[in-house]
């Protein structure tokens, strides 16, 4: 998502409030970290400020199948 519009850790940190490094967690974290309703609404309006995109939860989410995970019959 930051990739594709070109947008910072650093000026996303910036926007937020946060750390670079507390940025910098939350993008490379292998699961979906917790965040609470406020922060989620935070990263959303500004990604969007930094973007001039609307931006939201869903499209900060990615499903990957996980056969290792699945069910034998």
């Amino acid at each position: 998502m930051m990739a594709r519009y070109r947008i910072k850790g650093v000026d996303l940190a910036e926007e937020m409030g946060m750390s670079t490094n507390s940025i910098s967690n939350l993008r490379k974290a292998d699961s979906l970290p917790r965040i609470d309703g406020h922060t989620l609404n935070s990263l959303c309006m500004s990604l969007r400020r930094l973007s001039r995109v609307d931006i939201t939860p869903t499209d900060l989410i990615e499903f990957i199948v996980d056969d290792e995970g699945a069910e034998t019959r």
